[in-house]
């Protein structure tokens, strides 16, 4: 076992490691999976697959969970600040020493470095996602936690973390993200990520309209399903036409119904509602007394309070900027309403994308917002130049000035910012996580 390598070094390796940056598939990940022998079978296992909302539903059923005093863990992905985040026990992040070791122990299983534990001498090549998903797994097993919440990276039939066959298959959304690698119709994009869904397993579907793809494995399948509008949603107010500004939702349990007051809420309601539903599921898992997990007014209470860092996050308040990760069409419209709760004199936008998502119609959806633009250069092999999206914003008659570096474009924004005004960052994880140094880099 390497011992001597820190976890600078080891994200430094797993970087290079493959030749592939995204390397969809589980035979690989499987094998090395079988060779490290983790049992799953006495843990109640949650997967959750989505084009937007996962993270956030990930995030309440870890609180809720954490509230009801079960062992949490929890596999997120991509990162803002530090790899850390990505990996949570207990709600706080894995420490550096334990993902050095599991790290370790994965190579030499995907290296064939022992004899026993049915390695082979095959040396297997594995993508950052799958030694993150690996070390997030053997971590898991290892601390013996009584809930795994993974959220799934890309699509899910052939995402790493569908190496196990999860006790409840969760869908937040469906819209158009990664055509490349899931298709280009909608019924596609929700076939790949109903990949999740194991015969005989619990699912909860997050959103209506759910497409034929999905309604065929749940009906070969036989699955036990809570579906929205059907079981759980929300009560539509006849004042706004936005789900998130909703101010109740609800859930059928024993045919009853427990509404919830969902005005306050920090997160959008409907992944709320989605993460409430998986609840009960939870709850039948470890045979609970409450059917939700948690008595109504503590589940109320976390719906006030449960936040997310990236999304809408106030980073700083002088200057006032706002962080938020919303990098595709469905994620800027929500995002838009946001803004439109905040009162503000002017607003000034620093977005940067990466090359493969829509950013027209990402940009589209904040055109109405009284903004100052700031486009920047994403500094990542799949970032966007700062012209393509100045050419989106021209093409809507709006104005903006193109950066190369995300500290020269924050400063440019503190200059033009005056008393009243806020500074929004938006369109990607990689423009979140470079903008966090900039501005402490800035601050100091």
């Amino acid at each position: 076992m390497d011992n001597t390598r820190s976890l600078h070094d080891w994200l430094e390796y797993i970087e290079s490691a493959h030749t592939q940056v995204i390397d969809m598939g589980l035979e690989r990940v499987q094998k090395v999976f079988k060779r490290l022998s983790l049992d799953f079978a006495a843990r109640c296992v949650v997967t959750v697959a989505g084009t937007n909302g996962k993270g956030t539903t990930c995030r309440f059923i870890e609180q809720a969970c954490l509230h009801a005093e079960k062992t949490v863990g929890v596999y997120a992905s991509p990162h803002i600040s530090l790899f850390n985040e990505r990996i949570r026990i207990g709600g706080l992040d894995v420490d550096d020493a334990t993902m050095c070791a599991a790290f370790s122990k994965i190579y030499e299983a995907a290296s064939g470095l022992k004899s026993h534990n049915n390695y082979s001498v095959e040396t297997i090549s594995l993508s950052y996602f799958e030694y993150a998903t690996l070390c997030a797994l053997l971590i898991f097993a290892e601390k013996n936690v009584d809930v795994c919440v993974l959220e799934v990276g890309l699509g899910g039939r052939l995402d790493a973390t569908n190496i196990i066959d999860a006790n409840i298959g969760v869908i937040t959304s469906i819209g158009f993200d990664h055509q490349s690698y899931l298709g280009n119709t909608l019924d596609a994009i929700a076939g790949e990520k109903a990949g999740i869904i194991k015969p005989a397993q619990r699912v909860v579907i997050g959103y209506s309209s759910m497409q034929d793809s999905v309604g065929k494995i749940l009906t070969q399948f036989s699955n036990h399903t809570l579906l929205c509008e059907q079981d759980f949603g929300l009560i539509q107010s006849e004042s706004s036409a936005v789900a998130s500004s909703l101010s109740t939702g609800w859930i059928r349990v024993d045919n009853t119904l427990e509404h919830f007051s969902l005005q306050h809420t920090q997160i959008p309601a409907q992944n709320v509602m989605t993460a409430i539903a998986t609840l009960h599921f939870i709850a039948q898992f470890f045979a609970h007394s409450e059917p939700l997990l948690l008595q109504h007014k503590t589940l109320e209470a976390l719906i006030n309070k449960v936040n997310v860092p990236g999304r809408f996050e106030v980073v700083s308040q002088s200057p006032y900027i706002i962080l938020d990760v919303a990098h595709n069409e469905d994620s800027a419209k929500y995002l838009l309403w946001r803004l439109q709760q905040k009162q503000f004199n002017q607003c000034h936008i620093l977005i940067g994308m990466l090359k493969d998502k829509n950013i027209e119609a990402t940009i589209e959806q904040l055109i109405s917002v009284n903004a100052q633009w700031y486009c920047v250069d994403l500094p990542a092999p799949r970032g966007e130049k700062a012209d393509r999206l100045q050419k989106a914003l021209h093409s809507l008659n709006k104005k903006s000035e193109t950066f190369n570096d995300v500290p020269t474009a924050l400063k440019r924004c503190v200059q033009e910012c005056q008393t009243g005004d806020i500074i929004l960052v938006v369109g990607s994880f990689i423009l979140a996580s470079n903008f966090m140094q900039a501005l402490l880099d800035y601050k100091r």
